[in-house]
């Protein structure tokens, strides 16, 4: 076993062919380049690397790379990492591409894409860390799941106060933002009123909440008393310096600094503020005050429909009335969710016009189009959620081949199965695969198993697809993942909407459950087997096939 050490497969170069072996890709390349000797103390400095961490090479050189660019909670477990590497030669992390948090010269933290290399000068190791700057790329990933999680949150509940804890929570998750507050105007007293927050779970942050909730703004005044007198988001640099915060005191005392406030827009009036705390100073974010936008009048159209409905209740004899309002605001938001999508659609079907198109442009722009029509078909589908529950969703049933589905569904996920290199395995076996359903809302259903498998797949793991005749009259399609698994207990909870496990805490918890909802009205089934914790997991849906 000894003699399959990574250490005896490190190549041994002489010291004095370090230069000619860093020096020329250290000031050309894009990556931030940082080498480090066996007592932890950085060696090279690349000119990537200043850029992003805000060092200069003289200031690095010599430096310790822990107390460099580590953040202080993880230092110690850096040292033990090194400590045993040079122990036994095998290190965690070496060889392998892993994404990790990193401090700038100025504090702040970034997150990098982290690979390390070893091999030994003249006998003794030298590190080679090859970081890249992927924290504007997590922050928009994160800023597009939450507003997909916002509209889901809002499709699925009935009332404000029933989604109004999970919706702070998600915007607060854009960024570093530890508390977050819904204010909603108060017809009867004309002030804002605190109708809910979350905070990341501090004491001094719960009090603050708590005393939020027990007072009220009128127009300009405090933070969201200001948003609703200019009808625009708002910062405040340091709320405990601010003259027009009268919960300076108690921002004080819970270590709050920095503050955001946006208005909640239903057509031109503010029915409604979120206001949003952090420990640290705030900068003005033109791309979270365009995200906001959006956020703001999905929230606020929902505030209205209640507010609708609520007038719409107190006159029963009105219930054809009220039943049409409600129409006319889904088909109001449908419409809101799906004009960003407008745009993008426009663009690639122009290009896509365009003669003498290289076929590989045309192939990835018939693919984006192909990927905003189902994401605008995905919308739709998550405001009929509340009429699946009523038992009010109508199918399209037409003559479909459920490989054709399936293959669909797969190119969808397909860039994501090869950007992270899993191993995909499709294995057609049906003889009989004709079955009668509606075709975009079945292929909505297989696009979000793969998802979830890709999702849940460690890079570099194994996904397969199979079909088979599990009897002469239907037809089973099966997605199977070498992914993190699900406890055999869990397996019936997972198609319960918004239910969401410790091992899998990401997302809504809505796919599965429209998934099976979507499934049954076809006559069909869907089922989940999984031996554990780390043992993958397999769906499978089985259908009747057309007769």
């Amino acid at each position: 076993m000894k003699s399959k050490k990574r250490v005896r497969s490190s190549k041994t170069v002489p010291s004095d062919k370090l230069e000619m072996l860093y020096r020329g890709i250290l000031d050309t390349a894009l990556d931030c380049i940082i080498t480090m000797d066996a007592e932890g103390r950085v060696l090279e400095f690349n000119p990537a690397a200043e850029r992003v961490f805000g060092f200069r090479r003289q200031e690095a050189v010599g430096k310790e790379l822990a107390e460099l660019i580590i953040p202080p909670r993880m230092r110690e477990q850096h040292r033990r990492g090194l400590a045993h590497y040079l122990k036994t030669g095998e290190g965690p992390v070496i060889g392998k591409r892993i994404e990790i948090a990193g401090v700038r010269n100025d504090g702040s933290e970034i997150l990098v894409e982290l690979a390390i290399t070893a091999l030994k000068i003249d006998s003794s190791p030298i590190f080679t860390a090859y970081l890249r700057d992927i924290t504007e790329r997590v922050r928009n990933d994160r800023r597009r799941l939450a507003q997909y999680t916002v509209a889901s949150l809002l499709a699925g509940s009935w009332t404000l106060a029933e989604a109004s804890p999970a919706i702070l929570q998600t915007i607060a998750s854009i960024g570093d933002w530890v508390l977050s507050g819904l204010w909603i105007y108060d017809e009867k007293i004309g002030t804002l009123r605190c109708r809910a927050f979350w905070e990341m779970g501090s004491d001094k942050l719960k009090e603050f909440g708590q005393l939020s909730q027990a007072v009220q703004f009128r127009m300009g005044e405090g933070l969201p008393g200001r948003v609703w007198e200019s009808n625009e988001p708002a910062w405040i640099y340091d709320v405990r310096a601010d003259k027009n915060f009268p919960r300076a005191p108690a921002a004080r005392e819970a270590g709050l600094c920095g503050g955001f406030a946006f208005p909640l827009f239903a057509g031109r009036a503010v029915n409604g503020v979120i206001e949003m705390f952090t420990y640290h100073v705030v900068e003005p974010d033109p791309d979270l005050l365009q995200l906001v936008v959006a956020l703001g009048s999905q929230i606020g159209l929902f505030i209205e429909r209640r507010r609708v409905e609520q007038e719409l209740e107190r006159a029963k004899e009105n219930a054809e009335a009220a039943s049409a309002a409600k129409d006319r605001f889904l088909a109001t938001l449908s419409h809101e969710l799906r004009t960003p999508l407008n745009p993008v659609l426009l663009w690639a079907d122009g290009i896509l016009n365009q003669p003498g198109l290289d076929p590989e442009m045309e192939q990835g722009l018939r693919m984006v189009c192909r990927n905003v029509e189902l994401e605008a078909r995905l919308i739709d589908d998550l405001l009929d959620l509340t009429r699946i529950a009523r038992g009010k969703l109508q199918l399209r049933l037409q003559p479909t081949d459920a490989h054709e589905l399936i293959q669909h569904a797969i190119e969808i996920v397909r860039a994501d199965v090869d950007c992270r290199h899993i191993q995909l395995s499709v294995t057609l076996e049906a003889t009989s695969h004709q079955v009668n359903v509606d075709p975009p809302r079945m292929q909505q259903v297989f696009w979000n198993i793969l998802r979830n498998a890709c999702k849940f797949t460690a890079d570099t793991g194994i996904i397969s697809v199979r079909s088979h005749n599990s009897a002469p009259d239907s037809i089973t399609l099966e997605i199977t993942d070498t992914g993190i698994g699900i406890e055999p207990a869990f397996l019936e909870k997972i198609f319960d909407a918004f239910e969401q496990l410790e091992m899998r805490r990401e997302g809504l918890g809505l796919g599965l459950a429209i998934s099976k909802a979507i499934v049954e009205m076809h006559g069909g089934s869907i089922r989940a087997q999984s031996e554990g914790s780390g043992k993958g997991a397999t769906f499978a849906v089985t259908l009747p096939v057309a007769s």
